[in-house]
C-alpha cells in the first residue's frame, strides 16, 4: 500500500524527508580542538576530555526534517510512542 505524501501547510506542495546535522559542525570542531588543547596541560584534562566528548556527540548527532520541494519550508519530524498517544 502506497503512503500518502505529506503536504506543505504554506503552499500545498509535497514534502520530502531530509536527514541533516542537529548542531553546528563548526562549533563542535572548536569544542574538540579546545578540548585537545586543554588536555596538553595537566589540570586541563579535567575540562578537555568532556569538551572532546561533547564535540564528538555534536558532530554525530542527526535530525529528521520534512522539507517542502516547492517553497523549502521545513518541519522537524518527531517520533511518538503509540502508548503515549491519546493519554
Amino acid at each position: 500500500m502506497a503512503s500518502k505524501p505529506i503536504l506543505c501547510m504554506h503552499c500545498n506542495g509535497e514534502m520530502q524527508l531530509y536527514t541533516g546535522p542537529r548542531y553546528n559542525r563548526k562549533v563542535a570542531g572548536f569544542l574538540i580542538l579546545g578540548g585537545l588543547f586543554a588536555t596538553l596541560f595537566w589540570i586541563g584534562a579535567v575540562l578537555g576530555i568532556p569538551l572532546i566528548l561533547i564535540g564528538l556527540y555534536m558532530m554525530g548527532s542527526k535530525r529528521d526534517l520534512w522539507v517542502c520541494k516547492d517553497c523549502s519550508s521545513a518541519i522537524e519530524r518527531i517520533k511518538l510512542n503509540p502508548e503515549t498517544i491519546g493519554k
